[in-house]
């Protein structure tokens, strides 16, 4: 390729670059996904200021579960296709942890990054969603310590329900 078409190739993705990053600082949003009625009305319902930054569809045990993940620390949430809210995951501070459950997750090991309440408000249980009445409560810990991750989950009590497993940190490609 000559010199003149190579610069014009190079100007051409520098507009491009250019073009997409100034659409998307304009509008600063998030493109919505597109929700099934009841979902979209229960996350308008439970989160009427959240902002979707994700959003997956799966099957589990053949009902379709939306899985939400909202921006700035606005938490998580698992709606099924007919709107019922599986699980609703929201940051909590350490003074919200009952006192058995902080000291569990205080004597995991490392440092204590987040913690975040899991309301499990309904399970999925042979093909059906079987509402729970009270839902159930754990308390999700993510650990850091050297270059190693967990997360680790306990109830109110202080009961580990899982974890945790060390895994070393992902570093982040550069760009």
């Amino acid at each position: 390729m000559n010199r003149r078409a190579s610069l014009l190739c190079s100007g051409s993705l520098i507009v491009l670059v250019l073009t997409v990053c100034h659409a998307q600082s304009k509008s600063g949003r998030v493109k919505k996904p597109k929700l099934p009625a009841p979902v979209a009305e229960a996350v308008k319902s439970e989160c009427p200021n959240c902002t979707i930054a994700k959003s997956t569809r799966e099957k589990e045990n053949g009902i379709v579960v939306y899985d939400l993940e909202f921006r700035n620390g606005q938490g998580e949430m698992d709606v099924a296709a007919d709107g019922t809210i599986i699980e609703r995951e929201t940051a909590v501070p350490t003074s919200r942890i009952p006192a058995p459950a902080l000291e569990a997750i205080l004597n995991a090991g490392g440092s204590l990054l987040q913690v975040e309440a899991d309301e499990v408000r309904a399970e999925i249980k042979d093909g059906s969603v079987v509402k729970l009445d009270p839902p159930k409560i754990r308390y999700e810990a993510d650990l850091v310590t050297g270059n190693k991750t967990a997360e680790l989950v306990v109830t109110p009590e202080g009961q580990v329900i899982e974890g945790p497993k060390w895994k070393r940190k992902v570093a982040k490609p550069g760009l």
